[in-house]
This record gives C-alpha cells, sequence and structure tokens, in this order.
C-alpha cells in the first residue's frame, strides 16, 4: 500500500537547535513546471544531498504531465513534448521521492513555489506529501548578503561566482542552488551562528504540505462530484465566475484543495490537450455526458 494516501499523524522531528549544520542531512530540490501559476504540472524534479559541506548524492527526472507543454514553457527549460511523452507521471515518482527524503530537512529557492508545486502534484494523486521541514535560500540570502539588487538565483550565481551548466533545468538549478546554501552556511559559521537554530532564524523555516492536500468536503448539490472523479468520468461542468456562466465539457481527471479553495481538473473535449483547473465554489451544475 503507498503510505502516502494517509495524512502524516505527526511531524518529523527537527534536529535540536545547537546541532551544528555540517552535521544535518539536507536535500536541495528544484521543479520546471508548465508555468509560473502555483499550481502548474511539473516536467522535471531534480535533488541533490548536502551534508558535511559536501554536496553527495543526485537525482534527475523528467515527469509526463499528461498534458502539452505550452511553447513559451519550453522556451524557458526546453523541455518539449518528446521529451516527456516516455516519461513516468508525478503519482509514480513522488512516492519514491518521498521515501528518499526521509529525516531530511528540504531545502529550495523560492522554497514557497517549490513546496506548492510538490505539494499540488501529490494531492492531484490524492497523495499527503510529507511535511518536512523546508528551508528558503532566497529568504537566507537577504538576511546573510548584502543587499542585492536581485536575489534570483541566476542573478545570485554571476554575483557569486557559482557556475550554472543550464539555468531553467532542474539539475542544473538544483546543483546552483546547492553551492549558494554551502556559501551561505559557510558565511554564517565564520560570524559564529554555525547552529541549525541559527540557520532556522534567518532562512523562513517551513513545512512541505502547507499549500495542498487531497479534496476532503464537497458541496451537498456536487454530491455526484466524487464518483466522478473517482471514475474519470465525462461531464459537463457549468461554471459561474464574474457575474457570466461558461459551459466546459470534458473529462474529469483530478481533484485537489490549495490554499483555502478546493478544485477539479477538466480535460477539455474541445482542445484536446487543455486541462482547466477548476474552483468548486464556483461550480453551478455538473452533469453526465453520454458515452460516446
Amino acid at each position: 500500500m503507498n503510505r502516502y494516501v494517509l495524512p502524516p499523524k505527526t511531524l518529523p522531528t527537527l534536529p535540536l537547535d545547537d546541532t551544528p549544520i555540517e552535521d544535518v542531512r539536507f536535500v536541495v530540490v528544484d521543479t520546471e513546471t508548465l508555468g509560473t501559476r502555483p499550481m502548474s504540472r511539473m516536467v522535471e524534479v531534480a535533488t541533490v544531498e548536502v551534508k558535511g559541506g559536501r554536496i553527495g548524492a543526485q537525482y534527475d527526472q523528467l515527469v509526463f504531465p499528461k498534458c502539452a507543454i505550452p511553447p513559451d514553457a519550453t522556451e524557458v527549460h526546453g523541455i518539449n513534448d518528446a521529451m516527456v511523452r516516455e516519461q513516468p507521471t508525478a503519482e509514480r515518482v513522488l512516492p519514491d521521492l518521498f521515501a528518499k527524503w526521509e529525516n531530511a530537512v528540504m531545502v529550495a529557492h523560492s522554497a514557497v513555489y517549490d513546496e506548492s508545486i510538490l505539494s499540488t502534484e501529490a494531492a492531484r494523486s490524492n497523495m499527503w506529501i510529507p511535511p518536512l521541514p523546508i528551508l528558503d535560500t532566497l529568504q537566507l540570502s537577504r538576511q546573510v548578503l548584502e543587499p542585492q539588487h536581485s536575489n534570483s538565483l541566476e542573478a545570485l550565481c554571476k554575483v557569486l561566482n557559482i557556475p550554472q551548466m543550464r539555468a531553467h533545468r532542474a539539475l542544473s538549478d538544483v546543483l546552483s542552488t546547492a553551492e549558494l546554501f554551502l556559501l551561505l552556511v559557510e558565511r554564517l559559521r565564520r560570524a559564529g551562528t554555525g547552529r541549525f537554530g541559527d540557520l532556522c532564524r534567518v532562512s523562513n523555516l517551513s513545512r512541505m504540505g502547507t499549500s495542498a492536500r487531497p479534496l476532503q468536503g464537497l458541496p451537498p448539490h456536487l454530491i455526484l462530484l466524487r464518483p466522478a472523479l473517482l471514475s474519470h468520468s465525462d461531464v459537463e461542468i457549468h461554471y459561474r465566475k464574474d457575474g457570466r456562466t461558461s459551459i466546459f465539457p470534458g473529462t474529469l481527471e483530478c481533484g485537489y484543495r490549495h490554499g483555502q479553495h478546493n478544485y477539479v481538473e477538466l480535460r477539455d473535449h474541445r482542445q484536446r490537450g487543455r486541462i482547466w483547473s477548476l474552483r468548486i465554489d464556483h461550480i453551478v451544475a455538473l452533469r453526465p455526458l453520454p458515452v460516446q
């Protein structure tokens, strides 16, 4: 059984505040996606382990997003439909990743974004992402470095002479983030603040799984939505937004909660390859489509 289909009962234990940073196992993570929205689908994920001041095991995996990759996204990261067509889906990739991350402190640059991407991908597959601690090198750089014109990863790499193999590919970005993290940690150590508690105080420690979770409660007028989701039914959704009603015919893909709202995702029958994210509280009617 996939143990991540059940909500976690406890929070993973943090290292003690006085633990030397070099004794903590960190896993740096980066994702590439279909766009900039915090619920975008993932097309690549990469991680590297950091412990004892050194970069260790690396992992890089392309991911099939189950839909077409927009051309503007391909322009950013270079990943196209042909590259991911035979790759595993997030549903297959994530359980193995979660197991590898056990007892680690996660690290990401602009951690809020990557946490949201990973949490939403897990929720799409009815999985709960482990609530691991995650640190943000974006916030850490603002606290440790002198003021910068930009604290983006690309800008900091240029200022600090950190090599980048190829910006906006997950493995390149995650290796650059790991190098940045080690540099910032070394500056903390030189300042006499080289303990885990010191690091947490300046890098905005949060938890994985705070952005999204599997879908739970549904409004009474949509009681048929859950079985329709489970069977990936063909439906017609009547959607009310900004005073007008739109009709979406399509196949239900999944449902999840992101932030304060519940969503369903619908594969549009009129635009093959297009998947809509629709807020459930805007759905006024749900009708089954006849079987073709």
